[in-house]
């Protein structure tokens, strides 16, 4: 199987992991913990390393067909699919939500595949 890996430079993995890899046309990115204070913060971060690993293997956020969702705290809920309806177009990926315990007090971990557009 021929794996290529995917890096940004707003994106580093935290651990024994890549922050993406790109099998075929299929691209998978690791779970990203945005920085900042406040929850709306962190979410956006977060976005924006999604947003960059996707574009260093020739991707959008318009080419995401699947989003993984953890919330330390389910209240958060409607307040992530604000931000979240304003960063993912018509139609959005599938998705999963889960409450859980983050790694360094986090409050939202992104996880996504996306579908590279044909070349040509």
């Amino acid at each position: 199987m021929d794996k290529t890996l995917i890096t940004s430079e707003s994106a580093h993995a935290g651990g024994p992991y890549s922050p993406g890899l790109a099998v075929g046309d299929w691209v998978f990115l690791s779970g990203q913990i945005g920085a900042g204070e406040t929850f709306e913060h962190q979410v956006t971060d977060a976005l924006r390393k999604i947003t960059a690993l996707l574009g260093e293997a020739g991707c959008t956020v318009e080419d995401v067909v699947s989003c993984q969702v953890h919330l330390s705290d389910l209240d958060d809920f409607h307040r992530f699919n604000t931000l979240y309806e304003q960063h993912f177009p018509e139609p959005r990926p599938v998705r999963t939500t889960v409450g859980a315990a983050l790694l360094g007090g986090g409050f939202v971990e992104l996880t996504v595949i996306a579908r590279r557009p044909p070349r040509g």
